[in-house]
């Protein structure tokens, strides 16, 4: 049989080992909520952007910068309370830029930006574009 000095240090090295395991569990487990809350935020961001872009692709179309508080749902957890925030900008040469952001509303360091240009801009369906200086031949004519 040990003795109680013995019984002690056996005690002392399995609290170590259990203290160690669970503190590498835990950190695990918060490195893998923090991948899908930057998932969720990314996959908001891209369908944001084909939103952006669609109404953007058109000439006329424009957007006013707008940020809105929103949550998005998490796989395992409680949703994700995010801010998600949308701006377009026209250059002098015509190409539009847009840029999405979305930012975790209890901690700001978890975020995700894109951002996106339209080189030109088509025009509305049903329009007709004529180049300039052609005019149509007059009706009648030999």
């Amino acid at each position: 049989m040990g003795t109680l000095f013995e019984t002690t240090i056996a005690i002392g090295i399995l609290a170590t080992v259990a203290g160690t395991t669970l503190g590498v569990s835990a950190m695990a487990a918060h490195t893998a909520a923090d991948a899908a809350a930057r998932s969720v935020m990314q996959d908001a961001a891209e369908r944001e952007m084909r939103v952006a872009l669609d109404v953007l692709k058109y000439q006329g179309g424009s957007l006013a910068p707008v940020t809105i508080a929103t949550s998005l749902p998490l796989a395992s957890a409680s949703p994700l309370p995010v801010r998600v925030s949308v701006s377009s900008l026209v250059t002098a040469g015509g190409a539009t830029s847009v840029t999405i952001g979305v930012v975790a509303t209890n901690d700001s360091t978890q975020s995700v930006t894109l951002s996106a240009a339209l080189d030109r801009r088509a025009p509305l369906p049903g329009s007709t574009w004529r180049a300039p200086g052609l005019a149509p031949a007059p009706t009648g004519a030999p």
